[in-house]
């Protein structure tokens, strides 16, 4: 099995063809569009920006500037307006979003090899994950699947951030929240524990704290103010009443080597922390729980390398819940 990682929003293939797109702002017959400067509409579209979307695409700025404007001459109009604070959708490049987004999905459905046939236990399966409780567990529980199924090969995307669903990005995904949107077959698979922890070194130089009211003074370590969405952001955030901290980062594995070096408390899985022999604190406070749900695309589903691959995950995670739910 080859394992080969992907970080979303990777190039799509060069693709040419022509459509009618059905939207009040394109009813006009577009067969002069090149469906792959599609590419460059959706990275700046993402990421607000000319350079940053010509890093993502290993282009040069003028390239992305001039694809965007010869898909805006294609279309007969302005996609984009340029603010302070980035590249921004007009309301025809709003309505465009999605239709592009559904050729990416498709796009990409073709690169894992959505041809070959339906039974066929061979291919790439594109496999999200939560950054731990990938690296912790679902990765390492992969080698019987290899064992099993060779011909299977995986791209895995291990990131804290919960992907767009509409992008059809992967085709098995492990989410800590239950979507409400999106053409995906869901199941719950088990649960997880996370609470606060720190080091022996930290706690003995700062205290333990056993309620929430007594984390002033204590050094904090979060997520970085662009991920202050994510549940685990605001589970802390509600617990200090006014939250210092210390450090802020974007991974869970820098705030996993930040409380190591006694730098300060950090909200982890239970499971991991006890690996590493860190502390919890708060013990008179509740901790943070949360399910864990297993997703599979609709269309994808019908593919048994898929579904191999879902079992598979479902299966190691559900051989883990007394370990994933347990603080001790």
């Amino acid at each position: 099995m080859v394992f080969r990682t992907s970080a979303p929003g990777s190039p799509l293939p060069d693709l040419s063809a022509s459509t009618i797109i059905a939207n009040p702002f394109f009813i006009h017959d577009v067969t002069a569009m090149d469906w792959n400067d599609l590419r460059y509409f959706l990275a700046v579209a993402r990421l607000h920006s000319l350079t940053e979307a010509s890093r993502l695409l290993r282009v040069s700025q003028s390239t992305v500037a001039r694809r965007i404007a010869a898909l805006e001459h294609a279309l007969k109009t302005e996609l984009f307006t340029r603010r302070s604070d980035g590249y921004m959708l007009t309301e025809a490049g709003e309505a465009l979003l999605q239709p592009a987004e559904q050729v990416e999905a498709q796009l990409l459905s073709l690169e894992r090899g959505a041809t070959m046939p339906r039974d066929a236990l061979t291919g790439i399966v594109r496999l999200a994950v939560p950054e731990f409780l990938g690296q912790h567990l679902i990765i390492p529980g992969l080698t019987e699947l290899q064992k099993r199924y060779p011909m299977i090969g995986l791209e895995l995307i291990a990131d804290v951030r919960p992907m767009r669903l509409t992008r059809r990005e992967a085709d098995v995904l492990v989410r800590l929240v239950q979507p409400n949107q999106g053409t995906y077959l869901v199941r719950r698979i088990g649960g997880i524990v996370l609470a606060l922890y720190g080091s022996a070194s930290y706690l003995a130089a700062h205290g333990m704290p056993g309620t929430s009211g007594e984390l002033s003074g204590h050094r904090l370590i979060g997520w970085e103010s662009g991920l202050g969405f994510l549940p685990l952001a605001q589970w802390l955030q509600n617990m200090a009443a006014a939250p210092n901290f210390a450090i802020r980062a974007h991974t869970m594995g820098a705030q996993l080597a930040a409380v190591e070096a006694g730098l300060g408390l950090a909200v982890l899985p239970a499971f991991v922390a006890r690996k590493y022999g860190l502390i919890r604190v708060l013990g008179a406070e509740p901790p943070f729980q949360s399910d864990i749900w297993l997703l599979q695309e609709a269309e994808a589903h019908k593919l048994a390398r898929v579904r191999a691959v879902a079992d598979h995950v479902s299966h190691v995670v559900s051989q883990a819940v007394p370990q994933l739910e347990s603080l001790d």
